[in-house]
C-alpha cells in the first residue's frame, strides 16, 4: 500500500485546499509560458510567408524572360526566312520580263521589308522588356536575401526563447508534481477536470457569500460548511472549488476564516 497516499488522505482538507490553490498558480504559470512559446512559431511562419512570397514573385519573373526568349527565338527564325524570301526577290527583281512582273515582285520586296521592319521592332521591346524584368529580379533577389537573413536572425533568437521556456516549463513542472503528491487524487482530479473547463481556473475563494468565480450568491449552509474547511465543496453554478481564506489557527489545527 502507498504510505505516501496515506499521509496525505489524513491532511485536512483546508491545508489540501491552500496547496491546491499554491498549486493552480503555478498552473496559471504554467500556462502563460506554454502560450508564448506556442506564440513563437507565429513569427517564423510571418517570415516564411514573406520569404514565398518573393520566391514566387522571382519564378514568374524568370517564367515570363523565358516566354520571351522563346518569342524572340520565334521571331528571329521569321526575319531569317523572310531575309532569305527578301534576298531572292530582289534577285528574281533583276531578271523579270515585263513591267506587271515587276510591279508584282516590287510589291512582295516592300511587304516583306515592312514585315521584317514590324518584327525587328517586336524584338527590339521584347529586349526592353526583358531588361525590365532582369532589374526587377535583381531588386527582388536582394529583397529575398535580406528576408532570408531576418528569417535566420529570428529562427535563432525563437531557438533561444524555446529552450528558455522549455526549462522554465519544466521547473515549474517539477514543482507542480511536488505539489500535487500532498493533495488527495480525488480533490485534484476534480480541480484538473474544472479548469479545464472553466479558464484555467478549477479552484477559487468564496468571499462574502460570493463564488469569485461567477460571482453567483453561495447558499447559506454551504458557504458555513465552506468556511469550516473540513468537507470538498464546488459553486453549485460553475463547479469550481470553493475555499475561504484563512487568517489564523485554532488549538484544534483547524484554521478561522477571514470575516467575509
Amino acid at each position: 500500500m502507498d504510505m505516501r497516499r496515506i499521509e496525505v488522505t489524513q491532511r485536512p482538507i483546508w491545508e489540501q485546499l491552500k496547496t491546491l490553490e499554491q498549486l493552480q498558480e503555478l498552473d496559471l504559470r504554467l500556462d502563460t509560458l506554454k502560450r508564448n512559446k506556442n506564440s513563437l512559431p507565429a513569427l517564423l511562419n510571418a517570415l516564411d510567408t514573406s520569404l514565398d512570397q518573393v520566391k514566387r514573385k522571382i519564378t514568374e519573373k524568370k517564367n515570363l524572360i523565358e516566354e520571351i526568349e522563346k518569342t524572340n527565338r520565334q521571331t528571329r527564325a521569321a526575319l531569317d526566312l523572310n531575309k532569305d524570301r527578301l534576298a531572292r526577290s530582289t534577285t528574281r527583281l533583276e531578271s523579270v520580263q515585263n513591267s506587271h512582273e515587276f510591279q508584282a515582285v516590287s510589291k512582295e520586296i516592300e511587304q516583306v521589308g515592312k514585315m521584317n521592319l514590324g518584327l525587328e521592332e517586336q524584338m527590339k521591346k521584347a529586349d526592353v522588356d526583358k531588361q525590365a524584368i532582369e532589374t526587377e529580379i535583381s531588386t527582388l533577389s536582394e529583397q529575398l536575401a535580406t528576408s532570408q537573413a531576418e528569417r535566420d536572425a529570428q529562427a535563432s533568437a525563437v531557438s533561444g526563447q524555446t529552450e528558455q521556456l522549455d526549462q522554465q516549463i519544466a521547473a515549474l513542472s517539477s514543482d507542480r508534481s511536488g505539489l500535487a503528491g500532498q493533495i488527495e487524487r480525488r480533490i485534484l482530479s476534480q480541480y484538473d477536470r474544472v479548469r479545464g473547463v472553466r479558464a484555467g481556473l478549477g479552484i477559487v475563494p468564496a468571499l462574502g457569500g460570493r463564488c469569485k468565480g461567477c460571482n453567483m450568491i453561495v447558499p447559506p449552509q454551504l458557504y458555513n460548511m465552506i468556511q469550516k474547511g473540513l468537507e470538498l465543496h464546488a459553486c453549485p453554478s460553475c463547479h469550481r472549488i470553493l475555499f475561504v481564506p484563512q487568517t489564523k489557527t485554532t488549538d484544534e489545527g483547524a484554521n478561522t476564516s477571514a470575516t467575509a
